[in-house]
């Protein structure tokens, strides 16, 4: 569009030029603010390091025309600057980022001596922090460049124009280096860097800095998350005098299944593709499951038989079963035979006629109940409250096999705890419900605190606390549940039983299988992909490692 500013036809045309040049020049300047808006808000929205370092580089690479670029990230401990991204057009040549590793080798930033180096570009501009701009930088003088020239010549190329930028975050500190060579102009021939090249490519080095100084961070506090949580599954572990570490191989075995299920490229779990994020927050659940065991007390934890009170009770059962033999031995001698066997079947009961075999028969039997094992029979425990009825006074003594509180642990029908004692011990799912949901977990690890509370849960709804249902258990729910249960079946350190087989441990789980405690499909999996043997040779004593019938084990929980 013509405007008429004056009469004069040679100064309108010169006006009109002068008009049109600015307002070009401004739609160039705005659509290089457009163009570092855009690349602001999708750096300030990626997450991915490697995509963060793509985009940096496809942004500089798209802006200058640069036929080659590397981006170097400084190492964690700032002796050296690693590759991130090599590109070179004309070359055909990408890595790193999101293409695979660079296996370039990092290039120092100290000498021998420990001084700083300087004689490199890459390396004197992370130092001086200040970025080094060659039209030609074969004639860079003060800069060692044999490794370009030696670099060119293998590869038939000429490193002409370079720009080499730091990326400064607020506090001024260098995380890395972006570098750019031979800007190319309209006709493809290699051109210099101008003005607006550097400005724009500061401009973008100053976000990509801020970007990765805040995704460094984030990093920072994740992994400080993750160290706390394992530092408060070692204190629970600890409050144990066994050297139980069962939250850790809990941890272990549940990302290994998250893993190993991720990787499923057929069957049931081939379309269940966790993130990375997804992972992590198994992971933190796993290490969590048990914080509520913080405040479970340690005569609880720690019960190893059904009569530990302060010390293991059947002693004193023990001790009255002696008394009780040694009184009888006395009424023998002292007493006429009917009045002893009268006498013996008052107190001891019709059917026995042989005092000291019944009573050393007594002692083994409660010894053999006081251990905790997996299912008690009614016919046990019937013979366990004949015991517990023998309680009679002869010349003012009392002589009783079980008390009260006896006859209630010895009714334990699994395991070590009594009702009261199993109370206390479950509560540690609904405190580590209470305890995790009350923090702020960052949103894509919320679901956490639900995943650690719900390893007790039971598909059939039986599980404790809240009951829930199939289809209120998520899969990572039944992860850490099947990891759970394997680790306590196997475990060789706990104080209440003894050491499973491997197979007798996996046949308990195909039945909780059956019976609606765990997944069908995650038992399969977990038998098929190798992982119980895996797990166990890493973990189970070798004695324990025994050969596992897996269609057998399958025909108990899958009908037909």
């Amino acid at each position: 569009m013509k405007y008429d500013f004056n009469a004069n036809p040679r100064i309108n045309n010169t006006l009109n030029m002068v008009v049109e040049t600015i307002s070009s020049l401004a739609e160039e300047q705005l659509k290089h603010i457009q163009q570092l808006t855009k690349i602001g808000q999708s750096l300030s929205s990626e997450t991915d390091l490697s995509k963060i370092f793509d985009m940096i580089l496809d942004e500089g690479v798209a802006f200058t025309k640069a036929d080659g670029a590397t981006i170097y990230r400084v190492n964690d401990d700032a002796t050296a600057l690693e590759f991130e991204i090599v590109y070179n057009g004309s070359m055909k040549v990408r890595q790193g980022g999101s293409h695979g590793a660079v296996n370039w080798k990092p290039v120092p930033l100290y000498s021998d001596d420990g001084s700083p180096e300087l004689s490199h570009i890459v390396t004197a501009v992370y130092h001086k922090k200040q970025g080094l701009c060659f039209d030609d930088v074969y004639k860079a003088e003060g800069y060692d460049i044999s490794g370009t020239i030696s670099f060119d010549k293998n590869s038939n190329y000429r490193c002409e124009a370079m720009l080499t930028i730091p990326l400064k975050d607020h506090e001024d500190t260098v995380l890395g280096v972006i570098q750019f060579i031979n800007p190319l102009d309209a006709a493809g021939e290699v051109t210099i860097f101008n003005d607006e090249h550097r400005a724009m490519l500061s401009s973008l080095a100053s976000q990509a800095a801020i970007t990765l100084s805040n995704r460094k961070l984030i990093e920072s506090l994740e992994n400080l998350l993750m160290e706390f949580m394992r530092s408060i599954a070692t204190a629970i572990e600890r409050k144990s005098k066994y050297s139980s570490n069962h939250i850790t191989r809990v941890a272990l075995l549940t990302d290994m299944l998250a893993e190993r299920i991720n990787e499923a490229k057929e069957g049931h779990y081939s379309e269940i593709k966790f993130s990375e994020n997804e992972l992590k927050e198994i992971s933190m659940a796993g290490w969590m499951h048990d914080v509520g065991k913080i405040i479970t007390p340690e005569f609880v934890m720690d019960k190893s038989t059904k009569l530990e009170r302060i010390m293991d009770g059947v002693e004193l059962v023990k001790e009255r079963l002696s008394h009780l033999k040694t009184l009888f031995k006395y009424l023998k001698l002292s007493l006429s035979d009917d009045d002893y066997v009268k006498f013996v079947k008052e107190h001891l009961g019709e059917d026995v006629t042989d005092v000291t075999l019944y009573l050393d028969d007594a002692t083994h039997f409660v010894q053999e109940l006081n251990i905790g094992g997996e299912f008690v029979t009614d016919e046990v425990l019937a013979k366990m409250e004949t015991l517990a009825a023998i309680n009679f006074e002869y010349e003012g003594e009392t002589y009783l096999v079980l008390d009260e509180l006896d006859r209630k642990n010895l009714s334990i029908r699994r395991g070590t705890l009594n009702s009261d004692e199993l109370k206390i011990m479950r509560a540690h799912v609904a405190i580590t419900w209470e305890m995790l949901s009350q923090l702020s977990f960052p949103k894509k690890y919320k679901n956490v605190a639900f995943y650690a509370a719900t390893h007790h849960e039971a598909l059939n709804g039986t599980g404790y606390p809240r009951g829930l249902n199939a289809g209120e258990l998520p899969l990572p729910s039944r992860i850490i549940a099947v990891a759970d249960i394997f680790e306590a079946l196997t475990s060789a350190d706990r104080p209440y039983k003894t050491p499973k087989p491997l197979s007798d441990s996996l046949k308990i789980m195909a039945f909780m299988a059956k019976q609606g405690h765990l997944d069908p499909d995650l038992i399969d999996f977990f038998l098929d992909s190798g992982l119980y043997l895996e797990f166990a040779k890493q973990h189970m004593d070798v004695a324990q490692i025994d050969t596992v019938d897996i269609p057998f084990l399958k025909s108990l929980y899958h009908l037909g």
